[in-house]
């Protein structure tokens, strides 16, 4: 009986670590796809205050 006992926690705390694998792989792409749309967002803004004439003030690699 404590043979079976041992199996299921052992079950137990391998799916536990399969779906904590799945959530943080999930994370990591909702991540990834937030950052890439905010760069984006980010650079069309600068484009369209470009093309109306204001100045940006953002640091240049040349001038960091």
């Amino acid at each position: 009986m404590r043979i079976l006992r041992t199996r299921k926690n052992g079950q137990s705390l391998v799916e536990y670590g399969l779906v904590l694998a799945l959530i943080a792989i999930v994370a990591i792409l909702v991540v990834k796809a937030v950052g890439t749309q905010t760069t984006s967002t980010f650079d069309n803004v600068q484009s369209q205050m470009t093309s109306q004439g204001v100045a940006s003030t953002a640091p240049t690699a040349a001038s960091s």
